[in-house]
């Protein structure tokens, strides 16, 4: 019974110790998503600055130029998903195998 008890025990431990791990691939997938926004947001805002200057001078039917950020486009964005969905993953506890 004190064996058992020291088993789980050890057990529980050893499913604690990747907690970090998934925090830690949390936090770079959210780092990603701030960075992507961020970088999103700036890019709307510049081209309905621009669609503005054009009504200003009455060019109506002109399309703006203004690339909006797309996913790929920042280079850390993809990179920081990646291994940010490689950490969360790992950080889930594997099945532990008892002997009866």
């Amino acid at each position: 019974m004190v064996g058992e008890a020291r088993n789980i025990k050890g057990g529980n431990k050893a499913i604690m110790g990747n907690d970090f791990y998934r925090k830690l691939g949390a936090a770079f997938i959210i780092s990603a998503g701030v960075i992507y926004t961020f970088e999103r947001v700036g890019s709307l805002l510049a081209r309905s600055r621009e669609i503005v200057a054009m009504y200003e001078v009455k060019m109506y039917d002109a399309i703006p130029k203004t690339h909006i950020a797309g996913f790929f486009d920042n280079i850390f964005v993809p990179v920081l998903t990646f291994i940010g969905l490689i950490l969360f993953v790992y950080g889930f506890p594997k099945k532990i195998r008892r002997n009866l």
